[in-house]
C-alpha cells in the first residue's frame, strides 16, 4: 500500500515540473544566447546584407550561442580580409549560420566548438568596422546573390530582429517580421 501514494506523488511532481522545464528549454534566445555587441563597446550601424558595427578600440567579438566554427579566413574578399562563420547548435535558432566579417583579428579556427559568450574574434577600430548576419552552409552571406551596395536586405532585417531580441542595438529599424532566415533574401 505505501507504494501507491509514492507513485502518485512522483507523478504529481513530474506533472508540475516537466512543463516548466520544457518551457525553459524551449524559450530560445532568453536562456541560451548572449548579446555579442553591447552598446557600451560597439556602435550600431546600418542594416544592409547584415548589420554593421563600429568600435573605437579593440573589442572581443563573442559567439551568440553554443556553436561550431564552420569557416575562418584572413584572405576573403571582404574589406579587411577577415571572415568567420559559425552554426548555432541550440536554442530556437539552432542550425542557423551566422557570419562576422571585415575589420577583425584573432579569428577562431574552423572546427572549433565555442560556448555562448566566448570570444571568436577581435574587432579593431578603423576601416569599415564589422558586419554580421546570416550565412549559408558554404559560408556565402544569405543576401549575396541579390545584394546591391548600401541597400537594406530582408536577410539583414531578419538578423537585426534576432539581435534586437537578444539585447543588441541596431542602427536602423528592421520593421516587423521574423528573426529567422526564412523570407526572401533581399
Amino acid at each position: 500500500m505505501p507504494k501507491r501514494p509514492l507513485v502518485i506523488t512522483v507523478a504529481l511532481v513530474c506533472a508540475l515540473l516537466l512543463p516548466a522545464a520544457a518551457a525553459n528549454a524551449g524559450s530560445g534566445s532568453r536562456n541560451v544566447y548572449v548579446n555579442p555587441f553591447p552598446a557600451e563597446k560597439f556602435s550600431a550601424g546600418r542594416i544592409d546584407m547584415g548589420v554593421d558595427y563600429g568600435v573605437s578600440r579593440r573589442q572581443p567579438v563573442l559567439a551568440i550561442g553554443k556553436a561550431r566554427i564552420l569557416g575562418s579566413t584572413s584572405h576573403s574578399g571582404w574589406p579587411g580580409g577577415r571572415y568567420l562563420y559559425y552554426q548555432l547548435e541550440n536554442g530556437n535558432h539552432a542550425g542557423e549560420i551566422v557570419y562576422v566579417a571585415e575589420s577583425l583579428r584573432d579569428l577562431k579556427p574552423a572546427g572549433a566548438e565555442v560556448r555562448a559568450g566566448e570570444k571568436i574574434a577581435v574587432a579593431i577600430p578603423g576601416g569599415t568596422g564589422i558586419e554580421t548576419g546570416y550565412a549559408e552552409l558554404d559560408g556565402q552571406t544569405r543576401a549575396a546573390p541579390c545584394y546591391k551596395e548600401g541597400r537594406k536586405t530582408n536577410s539583414g532585417r531578419e538578423f537585426a530582429r534576432f539581435l534586437l531580441h537578444i539585447g543588441a542595438e541596431v542602427g536602423d529599424d528592421p520593421g516587423p517580421g521574423t528573426s529567422h532566415p526564412v523570407g526572401p533574401r533581399c
